[in-house]
């Protein structure tokens, strides 16, 4: 099956949040330094699955194997921008529970060589409640302009791509034996929204590093709130 132009430029645009870290990598935080490490790996994955594609091999265990890796690092990221200890510590708690989930999940009930039902769907899901937290409870505290904060693009761009993971798998795998050509379409329409995620997500990895009011570039061993946390978000 030929794959639509669009479908490359998703792919090709996952590099965006590498490049834009690598070149703001003075002011990269903790969070934004797990989001550039989840970035790479979205990248190198998209790679594997684009190379079988070409070759017409099956391409769908790849997501099986990397998105919890991509979830993990996507919530360990979201972590460090908690404004609790509690909020922080759920995040980096959600990481474990989400592996041993995804491993019984997919013994349970999936079939690897074709789109996820229930795994899939379960991680983007995680990952989709932790950045739509981390977005309203930041944006209900924020004192400054919310617009030039890393947290308010990565985590609005993360939103977008777990959203997509929720919705789109479990559909394509009904779709796919009856109408093929609607689960084209679909993922048509995944990668336009998946570029405008990953520019969001670019975009927040340029942000500057907010100054403590104290002196030198803000980080949560020298912030003033009682919380000690760390970092922000998925592949899919």
């Amino acid at each position: 099956m030929r794959i639509p132009w669009i479908v490359y430029a998703g792919t090709a645009s996952s590099i965006l949040p590498v490049v834009a870290g690598l070149l703001a990598h003075r002011r990269l935080t903790p969070a934004r330094r797990w989001i550039l490490a989840w970035a790479a790996f979205v990248v190198l994955a998209n790679l594997l699955t684009t190379l079988l594609a070409w070759q017409d091999r099956n391409n769908h265990w790849v997501n099986y194997l990397a998105t919890p890796v991509a979830g993990g690092l996507a919530l360990w990221a979201l972590s460090h921008w908690q404004q609790s200890s509690l909020a922080a510590l759920s995040m980096r708690l959600a990481v474990p529970l989400l592996a041993i989930t995804w491993i019984g999940i997919v013994v349970r009930f999936e079939n690897t060589k074709t789109f996820s039902l229930l795994a899939e769907p379960f991680a983007g899901l995680l990952v989709m409640a932790a950045a739509t937290y981390t977005l309203i409870s930041r944006a209900f505290t924020e004192t400054g302009n919310v617009l030039g904060q890393a947290w308010f693009w990565i985590a609005l761009g993360l939103t977008l791509v777990s959203g997509l993971a929720v919705a789109l798998p479990p559909t394509s795998y009904w779709l796919l034996a009856r109408h093929p050509d609607l689960v084209v379409k679909a993922y048509e329409v995944k990668s336009a929204l998946e570029i405008l995620a990953l520019l969001l997500i670019a975009r927040g990895m340029l942000c500057p590093t907010p100054v403590s009011p104290f002196g030198g570039s803000f980080s949560r061993a020298s912030s003033p709130s009682p919380s000690s946390s760390s970092a922000s978000s998925s592949r899919w």
